[in-house]
């Protein structure tokens, strides 16, 4: 059959035998260049903050294999739709920080190039202004951990960001090192009613922790045009490796008062707030009570330099280590006084019982806490600022209790912890003698913490709680006051006035008179007056013996003048009553007791027998040792000192109790030195609310005199006191 060929045919085969007979053929065309694409529209078209990973959608035109989407110019994993669609996997990270992002698409080689860009929109959602925003219970104030500003991989985010405790992230993401993160919870604080924040403030932290920035949040509050209602301030956080020696003093001075200079710093008495976390490692630092009152003043006159009244210092005690209590005594506050602070406080108080492991209930804590703020009306000679916690629940950490070992939380509900706050500023008013500033200005009272997220002491809005802690908070604080603040006046005429008189009036904080109500006066005399010096509890069991006595500018006490007489010192086991401090009258001399310094057996002025008297200056010391006597292991005790303390004595010493076991000292409980005061009497105020009480009883003698008002049904406490 013969061949049948088409057309086409023939012309392939004609070209094939060409090419064979070595004719020339044409060089294969360059492919086309890829267009440069265009963007018509991105969706979604924003995201908020913090929120999941999400997918994309970018249409427009020119869209080619191979196109890569770009997030701020960097290219995400990208899957072409078509020419005029494609798709990119967006992390959260990639909306981990509130702004304006640039989307583009890049087109490849040849030709190829950048889309133009779109605008991707993180929002930072402030919280707005509430009914709690304007609450004027209290300046109320929480401690701010600033420790979040590192990687995720840092030590403070252990257990958190990916272990069991991922409840606790915040709204406002894990890091706070960002002008939006800072600013949310800026509002939000201000919106369930708080009124500052006072920043932990680490000293050298580029060296003692390279991997974040300790002062990160407060650096970005002090920066920010807007803190949204909110006032901050500093705590110095004076704990080993952060101590702050007197060769860096000035540098850490400069750097506050830069800060303090700022008017949204908050004010105390007219100066800006600085609290000092221990003051006991603040003598430790600077070597002497001296040493610390000078280095404080050092502060004040810096701030004095730049145009402000000075500083107002708040001593911490009870560090965070759960000291103060653990054993039942609490410290002794007269350094506060002698270092030159203006009142004091503290940061957490996580005690239990020995040998807890487990939850316990939040009223553990809060009573607690009620406890230390009971012990202050007692013990503390300068102002004394409430603290309350918001929790305690260290499992991501795994810090466990320093004597025991034992890894133990409480539990909590926002209710619990709005409740403890609210005591707090109940015994703020009901205290008035204490308060950092008088009435009508509202109380301090702080919380700890805002974002202790490590220790579970936290109300930030977070993932598990949403803002209910904040929220429950926000209705206390909102709620009609349900007493009125009173403010009380005091004058003496004094004692070159022959028809010397006490005179005052009490107020309301509008002004308005109480009328009816009663006024109680006392006095101290310059001289002192006799006084019973109690304390009881119950020694760690390990206690075997104990002795009594006094210590004056020694031993952690003074250096101030002193001027006391001490009658009797008695040490009693409240379940037999057998007093066991021998020759406790001195009516033996001083048998069974050790005399030092400027302690001196002399005559008793209060009749038969003797006494030992003390007259030191601050360079002099003095000390009393009983016998040691033995002891029932744990079993409660009371011990009491009858004595004479004249006012100027104040932080010069302490009545002492101190256990020992084997010989060894275990632990010691203080009573301060401080000036009796006699009850002078009562009397009414007339209907414009003054009141008046004859003091020519008193002669020409010096006084110190405190007027009381215990308040009423509508009215919190008052309080007035006048010096010589």
């Amino acid at each position: 059959m013969p061949a049948r060929f088409s057309a086409g045919m023939l012309v392939l085969l004609s070209a094939s035998s060409l090419s064979g007979c070595g004719g020339g053929g044409s060089a294969p065309s360059a492919p086309l260049p890829n267009p440069v694409p265009t963007i018509a529209a991105v969706s979604p078209n924003n995201a908020t903050r913090g929120g999941p990973a999400f997918t994309l959608t970018v249409n427009g035109s020119n869209f080619v294999s191979g196109a890569a989407v770009q997030w701020n110019g960097s290219s995400r994993p990208t899957t072409l739709v078509n020419g005029s669609q494609v798709t990119a996997q967006i992390a959260a990270d990639d909306i981990s920080v509130a702004g304006t992002d640039a989307v583009t698409v890049f087109n490849p080689a040849p030709g190829g190039g950048n889309s133009n860009s779109a605008t991707f929109t993180v929002p930072c959602v402030i919280a707005s202004t509430g009914p709690a925003s304007g609450q004027t219970g209290a300046r109320l104030g929480a401690y701010y951990f600033d420790g979040w500003s590192g990687p995720l991989t840092n030590f403070h985010f252990k257990g958190m960001p990916n272990g069991p405790y991922q409840d606790r992230e915040p709204l406002s993401g894990w890091q706070d090192n960002n002008n939006c993160a800072v600013e949310q919870q800026l509002a939000w604080a201000h919106s369930f009613g708080i009124d500052f924040f006072v920043f932990d403030w680490y000293f050298n932290t580029a060296v003692t922790d390279p991997g974040e920035d300790l002062n990160s949040a407060l650096k970005i509050t002090h920066a920010l045009p807007d803190r949204h209602g909110m006032q901050y301030a500093i705590l110095y956080v004076d704990s080993p490796p952060f101590v702050i020696g007197p060769a860096d003093w000035a540098g850490a001075m400069n750097e506050w008062v830069g800060y303090m200079t700022d008017p949204a710093y908050i004010q105390v008495n007219g100066k800006p707030l600085l609290h000092i976390i221990d003051m006991g490692q603040m003598r430790q630092a600077f070597g002497s009570a001296t040493a610390v009152n000078g280095a404080l003043n050092q502060l004040r006159a810096a701030a004095q330099a730049r145009g402000l009244a000075g500083v107002y210092m708040v001593g911490g005690f009870g560090v965070p280590d759960g000291s103060s209590g653990q054993d039942g005594l609490f410290p002794d506050l007269t350094m506060a006084f002698v270092d030159g602070y203006d009142a004091v406080s503290l940061y957490g108080y996580p005690f239990a019982p020995p040998a807890i492991n487990g939850m316990l209930p939040f009223s553990s804590l809060s009573g607690a806490g009620e406890w230390i703020w009971s012990q202050g009306v007692l013990k503390s000679p300068v102002p004394f600022i409430p603290v309350s916690m918001t929790g305690w629940d260290p499992r991501p950490w795994d810090e466990r209790e320093f004597l025991t070992n034992d890894l133990m939380w409480f539990s909590r509900s926002p209710q619990d912890v709005t409740t403890f706050v609210s005591n707090a500023i109940t015994w703020a008013e009901s205290n008035p003698q204490l308060r950092a500033e008088p009435s009508p200005v509202p109380p301090i009272v702080l919380m700890e913490a805002w974002n202790e997220l490590g220790e579970g002491s936290y109300i930030t809005p977070t993932v598990g709680d949403g803002s209910s802690y904040g929220d429950s908070l926000a209705a206390m604080l909102a709620a009609p006051p349900i007493h009125s603040r009173a403010v009380l006046t005091l004058s003496d005429s004094g004692p070159a006035d022959p028809n010397r008189n006490a005179s005052g009036k009490l107020a309301d904080a509008a002004g308005a008179p109480i009328s009816g109500v009663t006024i109680a006066l006392s006095d101290t005399p310059a001289s002192g007056v006799f006084e019973q010096y109690q304390l009881s509890g119950q020694p760690l069991a390990a206690a075997t013996q104990a002795v009594v006595g006094f210590r004056v500018n020694i031993e952690g006490a003074g250096p101030e003048p002193s001027d006391f007489s001490l009658y009797q010192a008695s040490y009693i086991q409240t379940a037999d009553g057998i007093e066991r401090v021998v020759n406790g009258d001195f009516s033996l001399g001083a048998q069974s007791w050790s005399l030092g310094g400027q302690a001196q057996l002399t005559p008793s002025d209060r009749g038969a027998g003797q006494m030992v008297q003390v007259l030191a200056t601050p360079s002099q010391t003095a000390a009393l040792t009983s016998a040691a006597f033995t002891l029932t292991s744990g079993a409660a005790f009371q011990v009491s000192f009858s004595g004479r303390v004249a006012p100027s004595s104040r932080g010069s010493g302490y009545f002492t109790v101190i256990f020992l076991g084997g010989g060894t000292k275990i632990s010691r409980q203080e009573i301060p030195l401080t000036a009796g005061k006699l009850t002078f009497g009562t009397t009414s105020t007339d209907v414009g609310g003054n009141y008046q009480f004859g003091l020519t009883a008193l002669g020409i003698s010096q006084v110190i005199l405190e007027a009381t008002y215990a308040g009423d049904a509508q009215h919190w406490p008052a309080y007035a006191r006048v010096t010589p």
